[in-house]
């Protein structure tokens, strides 16, 4: 059974046609080693390659023998392949802001310079700035803002063994401030630390950073957060000051030590919650006052609380729209998935993975390495296939590779397209037997830009001292949408950390079907945000580039989206609507999340048809119209009903005149949830004039109320009440319109924006 949100209008908001093209038209250390060798000229651009009907990749045919398409890559500078050194973990980032992406691998020191998508050389060696102790992995995250990525290294073991946070400086240059007071109030030394997380978790505009780390029971500190102050200090430079206590991140008492960890935005509510120590920890934060809450198992449904596990990253493996959660035990049940009822709880199914006691104990990673459209991932020396493109099925399968077992014996991949040919490369990390690059085979030179099915996005902060934006935009949900729409929420999000000890690109990339030739698609980014229990997204409401965007028109494959609207495609910029806002407000304090002592109850069964929630608003004070772009529904929805020969089970009725009650213009939609989820969040186009009211009405069989504990206005919205009621003629309007409203409860909510 297919595992996804099935969208499909019936008489809906006109969509206009959007796109480029409507068809297809204490001391201070530094250290730098120059650069010697030269650098060779980039591979040519896509735009520049015939177009082919083919639909399939050209590249090495090998790969169509085995499910995981990678092979050691060689070149004649490194005819064995690239020895990155002993690698606990690899971290992936345009060091030089060159717009290549780069290699660093902590416990050898080596910062590998890529050389324009052709070749490698180490470039510097921070190992004299980070001591000869045992060192995990690292972090790069541009703190300071100055369009070179920083990096935060994660220690180990030695008792001498202390965090490093290297400031990066021109042509590789980097000083460490870890042990300048002025600069970061705390130093983290004898800790046995993992997978470091950046992430601006209260909403200043800077990224934060989180050290997972032991707890001092087990000889180690305990967590550590530090929060960026920005540049209003003292000296005028970037600090951060300890407020792991505070904050509400220390180690939870009786949980496993922590080992992945990773910031998202898993509930919905549009800031950066945290996945660590085998808890979800949630983000109540106001703006500048970083706070979390760490969920008890009842809380979040995550009830392996005391057991170990040695990797865990969120990703939508059933293309449903909300964000799972894989985690690698080290013991049974082995390798597992926490799957989201998308209410910010959590429930764990066996079955679902093949295998699960096998590639255990270290390492994770999640990645659409096959580029079918969904996301596959790794556990130690074992890749995993997702089956739900193929068949529907949420199933993982072992996969077939032909990797040097030894270069797997320790694997923590690093996932990134370093040559830019549109597939998904690996640096593979392993302390016993050194680092390795392998290249992925799906394209090769000669394969056609249209048989390379795929595209890439990069949500960016918008820079004044920097042109390019800046990568900080740590999670940042992206959703690809094809046109028509095949009921698939392809979703994918950025972070700094991506399983355990790994780095992945900071550049979003989604494998596109082979057919149609022209694949029409659209695209949403959802920025955090914080304390307002509302969204920041850039789509085509607020740049109509992202709308009916055509892959055969696109020269240049890769989507540069600003957080205020702007979005850069091949060099050329393309501005925001003026008109149109980013942020979607949402009144009442939209459907009630797990609370510490407060888990959600399970929605309730009607037990009558025609059951209809309903959310009455008002525009009167509106200036204009307004956009419902988000529906959130607690329940499942009915089948849909035929009114006038149109099929829907939602509808917004215009009530103005409770007697004479109308459909609104394009305001049905036949929607279809899933039975597996208790709360669905879908994109919608309903438009509501000012100076009206309105009721949006939802068929049910079953639903859940949530209090009403926000504002009732904001906007030019005005929110009514909410009701739950049985019609006997659902097709007249004119019960629902009369229906009691409660202004104390809701049974959905929507996100709106002028």
């Amino acid at each position: 059974m297919l595992a996804s949100l099935a969208l499909q209008f019936s008489v809906f908001v006109a969509r206009p046609v959007h796109g480029l093209a409507a068809g297809i038209a204490n001391t201070v250390a530094t250290i730098g080693v120059p650069i010697s060798a030269p650098i060779s000229a980039p591979i040519s651009a896509l735009g520049g390659a015939p177009i082919s009907a083919t639909g399939g990749a050209t590249g090495n045919s090998a790969a169509s023998a085995v499910d995981v398409p990678l092979s050691m890559w060689t070149s004649s500078n490194y005819p064995t392949g690239i020895q990155f050194g002993k690698a606990y973990g690899i971290s992936c980032g345009d060091y030089d802001a060159d717009g290549w992406v780069d290699v660093f691998v902590c416990h050898s020191g080596g910062l590998w310079k890529n050389l324009g998508g052709q070749d490698w050389v180490k470039a510097v060696d921070l190992a004299p700035l980070l001591g000869t102790n045992f060192r995990y992995g690292a972090a790069f995250g541009d703190f300071n803002e100055d369009g070179l990525p920083d990096l935060a290294t994660e220690p180990r073991l030695a008792s001498a063994s202390c965090m490093s946070l290297l400031e990066a400086g021109p042509n590789g240059v980097y000083r460490d401030i870890a042990k300048q007071a002025w600069r970061i109030d705390a130093t983290v030394c004898v800790a046995n630390t993992e997978t470091n997380c950046w992430g601006d978790v209260d909403g200043d505009g800077w990224i934060d950073l989180f050290v997972p780390a032991y707890p001092p029971v087990m000889g180690s500190t305990g967590n550590w957060f530090f929060e960026n102050l920005g540049p209003y200090t003292p000296s005028g430079k970037y600090a951060f000051t300890d407020k792991t206590v505070v904050a509400g991140l220390d180690n939870p008492l009786g949980a496993a030590r922590p080992e992945g960890a990773q910031f998202a935005d898993y509930d919905f509510d549009g800031d950066l919650d945290l996945y660590s120590n085998n808890t979800l920890y949630q983000n109540v934060s106001a703006w500048g006052t970083p706070s979390f809450v760490a969920l008890a198992p009842a809380e979040s449904g995550f009830d392996l609380f005391n057991k170990l596990e040695e990797g865990a990253a969120f990703a939508d493996y059933d293309m449903d729209g909300d964000l799972d959660l894989l985690v690698a035990f080290t013991t049974a049940p082995g390798v597992v998935v926490y799957e989201s009822r998308g209410d910010g709880t959590f429930f764990f199914e066996g079955g679902i993975v093949d295998s699960p006691l096998t590639g255990l104990t270290l390492g994770l990673s999640v990645e659409d390495w096959d580029f079918d459209g969904d996301l596959d991932f790794t556990t130690r020396s074992v890749f995993r296939r997702n089956r739900m493109i193929e068949d529907g099925a949420r199933h993982f399968t072992v996969a077939t590779h032909t990797i040097n077992p030894n270069h797997l014996a320790n694997a923590t991949p690093a996932w990134f397209d370093w040559d830019r040919d549109g597939d998904l490369d690996t640096a593979l990390g392993n302390w016993a037997n050194g680092g390795r690059l392998y290249q992925n085979d799906l394209y090769g030179p000669t394969t056609p830009a249209i048989d390379r099915r795929y595209v890439r996005v990069k949500p960016l902060k918008a820079s004044s001292s920097v042109a390019q934006g800046l990568e900080t935009e740590f999670g940042a949900t992206v959703e690809l949408t094809l046109q028509p729409d095949d009921g698939r929420r392809r979703v994918k999000f950025t972070s700094s950390s991506n399983g355990y000890l790994n780095q992945g690109e900071y550049t979003l990339t989604f494998g596109l079907p082979t057919t149609p030739v022209d694949v029409v698609f659209d695209v949403a980014v959802d920025f955090p945000i914080v304390g307002t229990r509302g969204l920041w997204r850039v789509d085509a409401s607020v740049n109509p580039v992202l709308g009916s965007l055509h892959l055969a028109a696109l020269a240049d494959r890769e989507l540069q989206v600003f957080r205020d609207g702007r979005v850069r495609i091949g060099g050329v910029e393309y501005p925001a609507l003026g008109s149109r806002a980013a942020w979607l407000g949402e009144l009442g304090g939209g459907l009630a999340l797990p609370a510490k002592g407060a888990p959600l109850a399970a929605p309730t069964v009607t037990t009558q048809t025609e059951t209809w929630a309903v959310l009455g608003v008002s525009t009167a004070g509106a200036n204009g119209p307004i956009g419902l772009r988000q529906l959130d529904l607690d329940g499942l929805l009915d089948a849909p009903v035929s009114c006038g020969g149109v099929d829907a089970n939602v509808v917004l009725w215009d009530t103005t005149d409770p007697a004479h009650p109308f459909v609104a213009s394009g305001g049905s939609a036949k929607l279809a949830t899933d039975p597996r989820n208790r709360r669905t969040h879908v994109r919608t186009s309903f438009v509501l004039q000012p100076s009206r009211e309105y009721r949006l009405a939802a068929r049910v069989t079953s639903f859940r109320a949530s209090p009403v504990t926000g504002p009732l206005s904001a906007g030019g919205l005005t929110l009514l009440g909410s009701a739950l009621t049985v019609l006997s003629s659902p097709c007249s309007g004119v019960e629902l319109a009369n229906a009691p409203l409660d202004p104390q409860v809701l049974y959905l909510s929507t996100r709106f924006a002028p």
